[in-house]
């Protein structure tokens, strides 16, 4: 007799995770994860090195409280549940070999040397005309750089700081190395515009990711099953109807899948004959981040810094997460990881990958000298997936794929290629909450109490 579930997701990334909590202690739905590797959250995964806790690259929670993650866990779940989280510190820019406060909120912008007093005005009238004010809808379809050199033309900026800013804003707020002829200024607008209205521009989960991918997996586990090392070999569908999934060759029945894959990669359990064209296309298409990334295991501290630390040529995002959590590092010593997004293909050049990494470390000494000597360990990661999509103008919000299937009834998806609102890692979890109410609306289910 074959096995049978309410819903069964495909995937254990974040997004899959707090799906899969959802549907399990907020619904009632008997829930099945099937995870092909031995570790759960994907990319948002943890390891431990030395006695401290190392997530996989640069990972925050973006507008704390206004974030879908704390949605979820305050809505959906079951009961309403508080998330822990640290709030990041005051953001810093190393720019031309000086270092400057990070203008990231309107009392921010008061105070940093980045600006003169007319470029202070300068940028207070954009920010509150072109930024506050706008109709993010109408810019969607319209590129960062294009939005920038209209801004600089209509308020008679000179060259200098504001452009600086401005395109290193788009960089981090976008996650990417570039292409700002490409990025779409919508998704830019809209982060700042909630950022503002949050209040908070982003947090840490108190203790890191760890615990919290142990607190949904415990979820899920209440009502259901988490499956590690067990890999989908396909969605089981007939007749346009999703009727399970097929593991070692058996099938599992369920009339609701969710495949929490990078849309790149769906087609590896789907039969894309089954599917239009165009969402083949949009599919296979998607262009994810890419980027490389150094941890450091540190013998002793080097910064005090407790938020972002930002640099404007080579552009890099960087985060000293012990000066966020002190209990994810040895008492003591410092993690810190320095992330630089970077197009694919010199990711997959040895040489040229290699020739980046070089130059982040030269910039670290650079930017806090004698580093090289407190460092205990590295680990360098070239990662050809950092985000799933890079938000270009070809691939934002309503470009993206959607998280319900328009041709197979009963499938759905989440995670960081689909078309949940947002930017960078914050797609995964917006993704997972419109996936989690699109099958609350489909099957007419409410929240238990």
């Amino acid at each position: 007799m074959s096995e049978e579930f309410d819903c069964i997701i495909c995937g254990a990334g974040i997004g899959g995770l707090l799906t899969g909590a959802a549907l399990s202690q907020g619904l009632g739905l008997k829930t099945l994860v099937v995870e092909k590797t031995g570790v759960l959250g994907g990319r948002s995964g943890v390891i431990e090195k030395e006695g401290f806790l190392v997530d996989a690259g640069l990972h925050v929670i973006r507008y704390c409280k206004k974030s879908p993650t704390s949605t979820i866990f305050k809505k959906l779940l079951g009961k309403k549940e508080k998330l822990q989280m640290i709030e990041l510190g005051d953001a810093k820019l190393y720019s031309g070999g000086k270092w400057h406060d990070y203008p990231l909120s309107a009392a921010a912008i008061e105070t940093t040397t980045f600006f003169n007093e007319e470029e202070r005005g300068q940028f207070k009238q954009i920010l509150g005309e072109e930024i506050i004010s706008a109709k993010v809808d109408e810019l969607f379809d319209v590129n960062v750089k294009d939005w920038i050199d209209r801004t600089e033309k209509k308020y008679g900026i000179k060259p200098g700081p504001a452009r600086i800013f401005l395109e290193t804003l788009a960089r981090f707020m976008l996650v990417s190395y570039g292409n700002l002829d490409k990025l779409s200024v919508g998704e830019l607008i809209a982060g700042i515009q909630l950022g503002l209205k949050a209040g908070k521009g982003a947090c840490y989960p108190a203790g890191g990711w760890k615990p919290l991918i142990e607190n949904l997996a415990s979820k899920i586990e209440a009502n259901g099953e988490i499956r590690k090392n067990t890999k989908v070999e396909k969605v089981l569908i007939e007749n346009q109807k999703v009727v399970g999934v097929q593991v070692n060759g058996s099938p599992i029945k369920s009339k609701i899948v969710i495949v929490d894959i990078p849309a790149q990669e769906i087609f590896s359990v789907l039969d894309e004959q089954l599917f239009s064209a165009d969402f083949v296309e949009k599919c296979k298409n998607l262009i994810p981040t890419a980027g490389i990334s150094i941890d450091y295991g540190l013998k002793e501290k080097v910064s005090e810094f407790p938020g972002s630390v930002i640099s404007a040529d080579p552009f890099t995002m960087s985060i000293f997460t012990s000066n966020l959590d002190p209990t994810v590092a040895p008492e003591g010593k410092q993690l810190y990881t320095i992330f630089q997004p970077t197009p694919i293909e010199v990711v997959k050049d040895t040489g040229k990958s290699d020739e980046i990494v070089n130059k982040m470390e030269k910039l670290l000494e650079e930017m806090f000298p004698g580093f090289a000597a407190k460092v205990a360990w590295r680990r360098v990661v070239k990662w050809r997936m950092v985000d799933g999509a890079i938000p270009y103008v070809s691939q934002h919000r309503y470009n993206r794929p959607s998280v319900k299937s328009a041709d197979i009834e009963g499938l759905y998806f989440t995670g960081d290629t689909y078309n949940g609102p947002g930017t960078g890692g914050e797609i995964a979890h917006a993704s997972a909450e419109l996936c989690i109410r699109t099958i609350m609306k489909d099957l007419n289910l409410e929240i238990k109490k």
